[in-house]
This record gives structure tokens, sequence and C-alpha cells, in this order.
């Protein structure tokens, strides 16, 4: 059997030590959950509505760690390795699926395998997996509530490990599962009829963040666009910057951290109340 050529095996250690950066899935566990606490926290009172603290870190937590599931395509992921042999299953399945897709829907000038930033890259991707997890939610409710928020605040927790690191991302998500529930004013219920959004919105975000990045995205596959059906969708060329790199680990994953925590305080109900309890429990030390 040939060796592979030193250019190739430079290149596989390069999207190794990428796609196993810390900063990439604080980008992507962050940017899911400012979209998620926007959504559940701001949307609700345009018609008047006030949403629980529940709903509204369910759906926030749930956006989070699905921000993190397009990289199921790529080995070295926290998706691929969150879950051991369950993540390994999947990510064997969702690879070859999107190599066909992207055989059976390649333009002219369409290159490549279609193995990463394939289907789970793209709008039309998130909305499937939107639509099936929707539909299974409202047919069985909590149960898959509380099953799709533990896997996605395991994949969130794990993404955050450069920013926090601490005890076991499963254990912390089944706690944080547990408190959801049981805990939590107005509980996962809320989120029952909207866990399919919060997939698919964190799933597009991500894809919109690779999409600043120097490769860009297919987000608007299958549409041919230039002889292309999975033609990358980027920001302009001189405002991309590498996954990863100085730009996303000195100012995206700093700024999106910051927000977030800013984006909790003001929307999620009675977090005001606690951080003003808490800095008051430790300035007397009580």
């Amino acid at each position: 059997m040939p060796r592979p050529c030193p250019s190739a095996r430079l290149a596989g250690s390069a999207a190794r030590r990428t796609y196993g950066h810390p900063v990439l899935g604080v980008s992507h566990a962050t940017s899911g959950a400012a979209l998620g606490l926007a959504v559940a926290g701001l949307a609700p009172q345009v018609v008047g509505t006030s949403p629980t603290a529940g709903t509204i870190l369910t759906f926030a937590g749930v956006t989070a760690g699905a921000a993190l599931l397009p990289d199921l395509d790529h080995p070295s992921s926290t998706a691929s390795r969150r879950f051991s042999w369950a993540s390994w299953l999947a990510a064997h399945a969702v690879r070859p699926l999107s190599a066909l897709v992207f055989r059976l829907t390649r333009g002219p000038r369409d290159s490549g395998r279609g193995t990463h930033r394939g289907l789970t890259h793209t709008v039309a991707g998130a909305l499937l997996l939107a639509a099936a997890v929707g539909v299974t939610s409202a047919r069985w409710g909590t149960p898959v509530t509380a099953g799709v928020l533990f896997v996605c605040l395991a994949l969130a927790i794990k993404g955050l490990d450069g920013l926090v690191p601490g005890p076991p991302s499963l254990v912390i998500a089944a706690g944080l599962t547990w408190v959801a529930e049981e805990k939590l004013p107005g509980g996962t219920a809320g989120t029952a009829g909207w866990l399919g959004l919060a997939v698919g919105l964190g799933m597009l975000v991500h894809s919109l963040g690779d999409a600043v990045t120097e490769s860009g995205a297919p987000l608007f596959w299958p549409l041919p666009i230039r002889g292309r059906h999975w033609y990358p969708i980027g920001s302009p060329r001189p405002l991309r910057f590498r996954a990863g790199g100085r730009v996303e680990a000195l100012l995206v994953a700093p700024l999106l951290t910051l927000g977030t925590l800013a984006l909790a305080v003001y929307v999620v109900p009675g977090a005001l109340d606690v951080l003003l309890d808490l800095r008051a429990r430790l300035v007397t030390g009580g």
C-alpha cells in the first residue's frame, strides 16, 4: 500500500489539531447559547407572553449543544468523540451519508468528497433534523425533551472545556437536566413544542460561524451557484479568519462568552436577583 505523501499527512494532522482546538467548542457553544437566549427570551415578549426561566434555559441549552452537531462529519470534533461508541456510530453514519448525497447532487464544478462541511452544514440538513426532533418530541413529550437536553448539554459543556475545565460533562449534564426539569420555574414543559426549532437554530448558527472562516459552508445546497450545488458561502475574503486561530481565540470567543452571559442576565427571569444575592453572600462571607 502506498504511503501518504507528506503534505497529505500534514493536512490531516492540521485538521485534527484544528477540530480538537478548545476555542472552536467555546465559539460554537456560546454562539448557540446566545441565539437560544435571544429567541426564547425575547421573541415571546413580542406577542405579549412572558417565558419562564425553565423554558428559556432549556431552549438555550439545546441550541448551545446543537451548535456542535454539524461537526459529526469530522472524526476529531467534540460531537464525534463525546459519547464514546455512540458518537463513533453517529459519525460513521453521518460521513458516508454526506458523501453519498454529495456524489448524487454534485454540480459540474464541485470538488472534494463531501464528508466534511457537507450535508450537516446546510440549511436543508438543519431543517430535516429539526423536523425529526420536533415530530418526535411532539409524539413522546418529556422523555424526548429530557434526552435531547441531556445530549446537548453534554456537548455544550464539553465544548466549553477550554473555558471552564472541570468534572465529566456527562455528570454535569445529567445534574443540569434534572435541575431544569424539577427545580427551574416552568421546567422543560414549555419547550416541548419548540425543541426542533432549538436544534435547527443551533445547527444553523454553527454553519453561519463556519461561513466566516476561510473555508466557508455550503449553506444553500442544493441550489446551483456558479456551477456548484455545494458552493461554500462565506463573508468577504478580507473578513474571514482561520478556524481555531488567533482572531477566534483573542476576539471572537471572548466576545461571544461575554455577550452570552450578559444576555442571560437580561432575559432569564430572576437571574439578576441570583447574581446580586451571590454577590452579597461573597461580600458578607455568608
